[in-house]
């Protein structure tokens, strides 16, 4: 725990602690010396801003309509783009457990094309995956990518607004 946290530091320090240790382990929590990894330190060094995006990170994982396995591909694939090191180090536990076939971590690391992900990814997935590399790559996403998606994820427009917010 850091030394001088101020009261809503320290409370949003101990709320992150108490809700990420669970999902990734405390390996990929602290660093070497006992401070947060990842995206954690802005939070609690601006816990007037940092609780909102706690709040935001808890909901999308938590209230997410879609499932697991299929957020987790666009956080990887999202990761992968902005060669997020942290974002993979902790995702690819979580997509490992959510149930993504392990065949599929090499590729996407590798930024490999959805089309060597058929067969390897369930059907959902590569559409997922296809989506999240399309709109990294150009910052737009097709019709066809959009409607194939859709189709998909069972043509529910709540999981593509949840998809399209887990990616952002």
């Amino acid at each position: 725990m850091p030394p001088h946290l101020d009261a809503a530091q320290q409370a949003l320090y101990d709320n992150i602690v108490d809700t990420r240790v669970k999902i990734v382990g405390e390996a990929a929590l602290f660093d070497e010396r006992g401070a947060l990894r990842g995206p954690w330190n802005p939070e609690v060094c601006s816990p007037a801003l940092g609780q909102h995006l706690e709040r935001l990170a808890t909901a999308i994982r938590t209230e997410n309509s879609l499932e697991p396995r299929l957020y987790e591909v666009a956080i990887l694939a999202v990761g992968v783009h902005w060669r997020a090191q942290f974002e993979w180090y902790a995702h690819e536990r979580i997509a490992r457990k959510a149930g993504v076939a392990e065949g599929a971590f090499a590729l996407m690391r590798a930024d490999r094309p959805p089309e060597e992900l058929v067969g390897v990814l369930e059907p959902d997935e590569v559409s997922v995956y296809k989506l999240a590399r399309e709109l990294m790559a150009t910052k737009r996403v097709s019709a066809a990518t959009y409607a194939e998606a859709k189709a998909a994820l069972g043509g529910d427009d709540r999981k593509m607004a949840d998809l399209c917010m887990t990616m952002g």
